[in-house]
């Protein structure tokens, strides 16, 4: 899993997407045997797919129904091959994880079997065993099938009716443009000639290839488990860290069209065979990722979990990454939209428990203020409804320990009473979500905030009073919110709602059977919503103000039926939009109690159009001639565009001076006698623009 990049800082990465830092593969149990720790570490892990083509294409079994969690804070654990033999000890905390991801060598490190350990404790904890999706290792054909973590088959077939994959199929192997096979440049040795190829997950043959090399590898395996965990199936490349750009798929675009089909497709073949399916997706801060998190989840097919290894908070490049709040909203919003797919999110941090360092804004933090700033992140985007949200923590020593907290015992804050709110303090947003007993309080800007009054009195959670009776905590009605920090809390008085939103051991708290308000009167439903396409990236919404009995406080906006925003006018302009994309809305009003509309009935849709990418023409005949001691006059051919040109920079000295929609350009109140180098570049409305006159014209003035 997360292959971390040393010395590299997220925000100065050369993409138009922050580059995730690639998997750091675990070891296998027979590397982890026969080298050093520091070696073993590079080892890497394997490819998942097993089973008949047959199987991808409608053939799926149904699969047992889905367990839900019951915590507050739902859980998973990544547990790999280079931690402690687990022992009887270790199964009862186990068994507090709905979903664990682990190597299938470790089924019997508990007595026969440690997977019915583990459901001993807990019959619905779902594990997951590790398998790489998309590359193959040279170098691990002789490995037992036990201690493989890929399909291990690159010179021998191990009985697979296709053959193995260099002997028979060179075709899967994906090539760069000078046609040499691509390879994973942070994990292969080419001095030892040891590689990590990357192959063609979106041909079907090989997606065939891989379900049936799964399928006698764990399936048909006594260390079979609940589903197969699938690594790298990232959502661009540049997340994986390759040597090359792949001829196959040589955009974004393309490969992650072709990784989500691939993703479609191993699900329902694993579905075929009676095992679950969890990818390690990443990349859910971009716009683009994000629709790309959502197209898998609404495709025939989508994974039973998607991984985001990296979110909120982060151990790459510094003791904890903080990411720029549109990131780590994008990250709390898709978390929300998910509807099909359950959503495993990873937070980290460098530190261990108790230990401070200095953050990626020079910052102090510490070990706790990320794992609640995560907490706080994870329950404003965590969706109730169909409660498909898990999240884990873990410090510098990774995955080689049983993550678990005394904050997934004892928070509790009931079921979320709304969507998240952002509110302005100052000039920076932070965001808050009610619940049936508290709140929760984000600011993920690196401006603090000094106070935020409450809605009602409330007593402040921490890790220090976790343990501490919650009526003894001090009674407060404003809080502050420090950067990057979050803030839970408990009501002095929950508010009650109809049915019980958990069965988790809880943090008490004091009950009532009514509501904070005798308002109970819902504002009208918002009419006459529109939306208004902008430009390739932005949409804006209008609609007429709702009534209420008492008055409104303010809307809710919904993009595909989830709460993007509220806001207190009657309009939002909806920016950072992906071009040739299309957007459905709908809005609600809410009051003070709060009482909230029902939302819009019909969803209103726009699309926004393609952006036009291509540049105008270099202007061509660039003239200079002074015409005085103070003056020169330019002129140049007009350039070309698909669209239409807008205008013209003029460059002195390669410094723009002047911006003009002619052909020509006055250059007034220069000095006697001096020479004056000339360029001019031209631009469309987008803008797009052109390089600039490849030689500058220099022309002297009058003496």
């Amino acid at each position: 899993m997360s292959r971390i990049v040393a010395s590299s800082d997220w925000r100065t990465a050369s993409s138009s997407f922050y580059r995730t830092p690639s998997p750091a593969r675990r070891n296998s149990k027979e590397s982890s045997t026969l080298a050093s720790p520091s070696l073993s570490a590079a080892v890497k892990r394997a490819a998942l797919r097993a089973g008949a083509f047959a199987l991808l294409v409608g053939m799926a079994l149904p699969l047992a129904a889905q367990t839900t969690a019951t915590r507050f804070i739902p859980t998973f654990l990544v547990y790999y091959g280079g931690g402690p033999t687990l022992t009887a000890a270790d199964a009862p905390t186990l068994g507090k994880f709905d979903l664990i991801d682990i190597d299938r060598f470790r089924y019997t490190d508990i007595g026969s079997q440690t997977w019915a350990a583990i459901k001993a404790v807990n019959p619905n904890s779902q594990i997951y065993l590790y398998e790489d999706g998309v590359e193959v290792q040279n170098q691990q054909d002789s490995f037992a099938q036990v201690s493989l973590n890929n399909l291990g088959r690159y010179n021998v077939s191990r009985g697979h009716p296709m053959g193995s994959l260099n002997g028979n199929h060179p075709e899967f192997f994906q090539k760069d443009a000078s046609g040499n096979r691509i390879y994973d440049s942070g994990f292969s040795n080419t001095a030892t000639g040891s590689y990590y190829y990357l192959l063609d997950f979106g041909s079907s043959a090989y997606q065939s290839y891989w379900l049936t090399g799964v399928q006698a590898d764990i399936v048909s395996q006594p260390w079979k488990a609940d589903g197969i965990f699938v690594d790298l199936c990232m959502t661009f490349p540049a997340s994986a860290g390759y040597n090359a750009t792949s001829t196959t798929y040589p955009t974004n675009a393309a490969w992650s069209a072709a990784m989500n089909s691939f993703s479609s497709a191993i699900t329902a073949g694993a579905h075929g065979f009676g095992q679950k399916l969890w990818c390690n997706k990443g990349d859910s801060r971009s716009a683009a990722g994000k629709s790309a998190w959502l197209a898998l989840d609404s495709s025939a097919s989508p994974p039973d979990v998607l991984l985001e290894e990296g979110a909120f908070a982060v151990m790459w490049g510094a003791a904890v990454q903080f990411f720029p709040e549109s990131d780590w909203k994008n990250q709390v919003d898709t978390l929300a939209a998910m509807k099909n797919s359950k959503s495993a999110v990873m937070s980290h941090t460098q530190l261990e428990a108790d230990q401070t360092g200095t953050d990626n804004y020079g910052q102090p933090v510490s070990f706790w203020q990320a794992l609640w700033y995560s907490l706080g992140s994870f329950a404003l985007g965590k969706n109730d409804t169909p409660n498909n949200a898990y999240f884990m923590f873990n410090g510098g020593s990774g995955y080689n320990k049983i993550w678990w907290f005394t904050e997934y015992d004892k928070i509790n804050l009931g079921k979320a009473l709304a969507p998240y709110t952002v509110t302005a303090v100052g000039g920076v947003n932070i965001y808050s979500r009610e619940f049936e007993n508290g709140y929760v309080y984000v600011n993920p800007t690196p401006n603090a905030v000094a106070s935020v009054t409450l809605p009602q009195a409330s007593r402040q959670l921490t890790h220090a009073n976790l343990l501490t009776a919650p009526d003894t905590l001090p009674s407060v009605n404003s809080i502050a919110v420090p950067a990057h920090n979050a803030v839970i809390l408990l009501k002095v008085v929950a508010t009650s709602t109809s049915t019980t939103s958990t069965t988790s051991t809880a943090v008490p708290f004091t009950s009532t059977s009514t509501t904070s308000s005798t308002d109970t009167q819902a504002p009208s439903v918002p009419a006459g919503l529109q939306a208004t396409v902008v430009s390739g990236t932005q949409i804006n919404l209008t609609w007429n103000a709702s009534t209420d009995n008492v008055g409104v406080k303010g809307y809710y906006v919904y993009l595909n039926d989830v709460a993007l925003t509220t806001t207190t006018g009657t309009s939002f302009q909806h920016t950072g939009l992906v071009p040739g994309t299309t957007y459905n809305y709908r809005v609600s009003a809410f009051d003070a109690v709060p009482n909230h509309s029902a939302w819009t009935a019909t969803a209103v849709s726009a699309t926004t159009p393609l952006i036009d990418t291509q540049v105008p023409s270099v202007p061509s005949g660039l003239k200079a001639k002074a015409v005085s001691a103070t003056e020169i006059y330019l002129s140049w051919n007009a350039s070309t565009d698909n669209v239409g040109v807008k205008g013209y920079y003029v460059y002195l000295n390669d410094v723009a001076i002047a911006i003009t929609t002619r052909t020509t350009y006055k250059h007034f109140g220069l000095a006697p006698g001096t020479t004056y180098n000339y360029r001019v570049s031209a631009f469309d409305a987008v803008p797009n623009f052109s390089a600039w006159t490849p030689i500058p014209v220099s022309a002297t003035t009058f003496k």
